[in-house]
């Protein structure tokens, strides 16, 4: 052994040889005796490394770890007491929103144990005494990190620089323009002035071709053509005339270049002209209503505290504040109302975090803290605080008083931080996860861990039906036409953790998708949703209730029969009750799906046929199975609002569901402002969190 172990570190020093320069790593060591830790520090320093380690046994010790510094990797292994700890670990990363590989050293290196290690999240399984192996592997993997932080790091330099080019575009005293393909996306004061507009929404108004005679849009199309057809650079001067409001005209130098706004590909008309411009220039820091820091410097400080955590070590946190019922104070009390509640929760958050805290008014219903702070469950209880401080506030107006319930999101800036439109896009995400759009929630990145099909995971859907810890949700299905007598719900569910924390249905439905069990929890789903609505019936609500139905139950030559004795034990009438099928699961086997919806017919409930569109075969799906409701896939939804997709395309689209008379869904619905698009498609019914978000009780106001 002596022998061999000597041989092993002459090749350490042959492949180290290479670089003379020493990696300062800093490393985690997770669930290793005390005595194993040490000669892997020998052994990474003979490497040519030098290593800079810790050894943490708990999960409150890895959490207190990762909130002190930036980690370059984490080794762990596990044990007969505890063989999912590597599982646990990577789980727990993923929380903390940690950009930390790691390497599992196993008893059991075989190509299964690999693959399921990897399915875990794990970049690297290695035997528990790897040698040389060990030294590629952490090479290969601090490069790849390395890289992802570099990239991270030029990302946000890019989002800051880009910021700054563009705010001091709009205070330039010269006249600065974007141009998209259709014409202008912004013009700077200084350029609306010059054309003679009042202000910039009248010249986003005008097409190129009202600005410029038809000889000077020949000149610009060859530019424009080349940046969003043919994707070169452009940098030129055209010599142009443009139209002024008045109907004058003006003779102008006009530099190209191609720029970047919003994210998205322009081209910069920078002009220069004989004509007269003094524009005084500069926009304020502070919101003029309540005295705090206002979105635009929140921005810039968050950039900056973006940067600095980048480096490693300098941890905080964004606590982003909504008022729910901001909206709803002004429009029946007033804008003074809702204002003397602004200026009453300003001049708390002024207290309650002064510096090195930056509390800022966000928009009209929010306030942000960039909170110095770097463990995220402190934060998370004052977000928790805050929230209940808010809620309970009653602020004196005339002869009553105002208030409003609110909701927190929290967001961990840390050496993993994307730019700041980011960090606000996830403290938004966080608060709209929030069940009943009230509380305080953290962000939690999507996670990119494969749920492997073991027994533990199938135990642990089991355990959670037994116990009752799957909860139940309902969101309302809303009518855009005509009221009806039956209002509609679709049944959520969440499986509730050790601590009765919701999980999202994506954290433990790949589980269980493929296997018998999920027809077990479809029974348990079906049987509580029926009996609730059989509840609603004795109070006098006549809802009708969308229940999902996962492809493996489509399989079930016993489901139905056991729907049908259910309904009529209970005295349900069956027009009430739906089942929701995923396109995707019908396409699989259009055969079993066809049979399933004659048996559900039978009955006299009623089909959804979810995920319209997201199946090459959708039109073919649609034709075999005669589903009373079509429930768009939400990518239509999304197109349409973005304007990928118009009113005529979708509703081309949509032909041959509306000439069968189909009642068509829409869901995701997330603002007013598409809903009039919907209707001219004819969509007949709307869901989504701009109504309201799943909650435990069927309680939305129909307006009756």
């Amino acid at each position: 052994m002596k022998a061999l172990s000597e041989s092993s570190y002459a090749l350490l020093d042959k492949l180290s040889s290479g670089s003379q320069q020493h990696r300062s790593l800093n490393l985690l060591f997770v669930g290793f005796p005390s005595e194993k830790v040490d000669p892997l520090l020998s052994l990474i320093r003979t490497g040519r490394m030098a290593p800079r380690g810790r050894h943490v046994n708990t999960r409150e010790e890895l959490s207190q770890a990762l909130s002190e510094r930036s980690w370059d990797l984490l080794l762990c292994t596990s044990s007969k007491d505890d063989p999912h700890l590597p599982y646990n670990v990577v789980h727990q990363l993923a929380q903390h929103d940690r950009d930390i590989p790691v390497i599992e050293l196993s008893e059991d290196p075989s190509p299964a144990a690999q693959l399921r290690s990897y399915k875990d999240g794990i970049q690297a399984l290695l035997p528990n005494n790897p040698g040389e192996l060990l030294l590629h592997v952490m090479r290969h993997l601090i490069k790849e990190l390395d890289t992802r932080r570099r990239l991270r790091q030029t990302e946000a330099m890019l989002e800051v620089a880009e910021r700054h080019y563009h705010r001091q575009v709009s205070s330039s005293s010269s006249a600065i323009g974007y141009l998209g393909e259709e014409g202008f996306i912004f013009a700077n004061d200084s350029l609306v002035t010059l054309l003679g507009f009042d202000d910039e929404r009248q010249l986003l108004a005008h097409a190129l071709s009202e600005l410029l005679p038809p000889a000077d849009q020949e000149l610009l199309n060859d530019p424009l053509s080349r940046l969003f057809e043919k994707h070169e650079p452009v940098d030129c001067t055209l010599d142009l005339s443009l139209q002024r409001a008045d109907n004058t005209t003006i003779s102008v130098s006009a530099e190209l270049q191609t720029n970047r706004y919003e994210g998205q590909l322009c081209l910069t008309l920078a002009v220069k002209s004989d004509y007269d411009l003094e524009l005084a220039m500069g926009k304020r820091e502070e919101d003029p209503l309540t005295g705090l820091k206002n979105g635009t410097y929140l921005t810039q400080k968050l950039d900056e505290t973006a940067q600095r955590a980048l480096t490693g070590g300098h941890d905080s946190h964004l606590i982003y504040l909504r008022l729910n019922q901001y909206a709803q104070v002004t429009e029946t009390q007033g804008q003074e109302a809702g204002e003397t509640l602004l200026t009453a929760i300003a001049e708390r958050l002024a207290k309650a975090f002064p510096a090195p805290h930056l509390p800022c008014r966000l928009e009209d219903d929010s306030f942000a803290i960039l909170f110095a702070h770097s463990d995220t469950e402190a934060t998370q209880t004052i977000g928790r605080k805050l929230c209940r401080q808010v809620t309970d506030l009653r602020v004196p107006f005339g002869q009553s008083a105002v208030s409003s319930s609110a909701a927190v999101g929290i967001v961990t800036i840390n050496d993993n931080a994307p730019p700041a439109s980011e960090l606000l896009n996830r403290a938004h995400i966080a608060v709209n996860s929030l069940d009943d759009g009230k509380g305080c929630a953290v962000y939690r990145s999507p996670s990119s861990l494969h749920q492997h099909q073991d027994d533990d995971a199938i135990k642990r859907i089991l355990d959670a039906i037994s116990d009752c810890r799957l909860k139940m949700l309902f969101q309302p299905v809303v009518s855009l036409t005509e009221e009806s007598e039956e209002h509609n719900y679709e049944v959520l569910i969440r499986l509730l953790d050790e601590n009765n924390a919701p999980l999202a249905p994506n954290l433990f439905m790949t589980s269980v998708e493929q296997s018998d069990v999920m027809v077990k929890m479809d029974r348990w789903v079906v049987e509580r949703s029926l009996q609730m609505l059989k509840d609603e019936l004795d109070k006098g609500f006549r809802n009708r209730l969308f229940i999902n139905i996962a492809g493996r139950s489509l399989q079930s030559k016993s489901l139905l029969s056991w729907v049908e004795h259910v309904i009529s034990e209970l005295d349900i009438p069956p027009q009430l009750v739906v089942f929701q099928i995923s396109e995707t699961d019908a396409a699989s086997d259009i055969e079993q799906a066809r049979v399933f919806t004659e048996k559900v017919h039978t009955l006299k409930c009623q089909i959804c046929l979810k995920h319209f569109g997201s199946s090459p075969n959708s039109h073919r799906v649609f034709a075999s199975i005669h589903a009373d409701y079509i429930k768009l896939d939400a990518a239509y939804v999304q197109d349409l609002e973005s304007g990928d997709m118009s009113i005529k395309e979708m509703q081309e689209q949509l032909q041959p569901v509306t000439a069968e008379s189909r009642i068509l869904i829409a869901p995701m619905v997330e603002n007013n402002k598409i809903i009039s698009k919907l209707f001219r498609c004819g969509i007949q019914l709307i869901q989504g969190y701009y109504l309201q978000p799943p909650r435990e009780a069927m309680d939305y106001d129909y307006f009756e």
